[in-house]
């Protein structure tokens, strides 16, 4: 069955195992708890599809994936310095937090970006860094509610958290097993 919040999500559920499918073009990522019942997935996939089996999971869609004895370390440090490179910050001086308290933000603020087709698209590619960085969906959100009138101003903002993310470009997000089911989640941010 389809995952209700993400379409390319697949789930089978049996009585000794659960299954989950995620499938993206031509890419498919498969887990669950039984690795047998996995083995027979891939070979009935085999069957109908040319699967090549990468084995334990590495990278998937720009994240990095780590095996550690704690669990599981979710990094996109490839996918920084690609958009560090791409926006010419490889060489920006690195800064400890994301964006300054005192700065407030609005859509009158500065001169017109030269370029809203490339706001555009950095602040989208940040979009997709809070997979494996929650914290930065604030700042990263700020910057978003401006995509239709970015300014200077605004594109200085998204520079700080491009100097943030190459300060940040190796911490990830870690995944422990865990038998409860309750959800756990701290934040600081206002």
């Amino acid at each position: 069955m389809n995952s209700c919040s993400d379409t390319s999500l697949f789930i089978c559920r049996h009585s000794s195992a659960s299954l989950f499918l995620l499938v993206y073009v031509n890419d498919i990522l498969i887990t669950g708890s039984n690795p047998l019942a996995i083995s027979q997935l891939i070979t009935n996939l085999s069957h109908e599809f040319p699967v090549k089996d990468l084995g334990h999971l590495k990278y998937f869609l720009g994240m990095e994936a780590h095996q550690l004895a704690e669990g599981l370390l979710l990094l996109q440090s490839q996918y920084i310095f690609n958009l560090l490179q791409r926006t010419n910050m490889l060489d920006a001086k690195p800064v400890s937090s994301l964006m300054l308290s005192s700065q407030k933000l609005s859509l009158v603020s500065g001169a017109p970006y030269s370029d809203p087709s490339n706001y555009h698209s950095i602040v989208g590619a940040l979009q997709y860094l809070s997979l494996t960085r929650p914290y930065i969906s604030f700042t990263v959100n700020k910057v978003c509610q401006l995509m239709h009138q970015p300014t200077d101003e605004h594109w200085t903002v998204v520079k700080r958290i491009l100097r943030y993310l190459k300060f940040s470009i190796h911490f990830g997000l870690l995944i422990k097993p865990s038998t409860s089911t309750q959800l756990s989640i701290y934040s600081d941010a206002d």
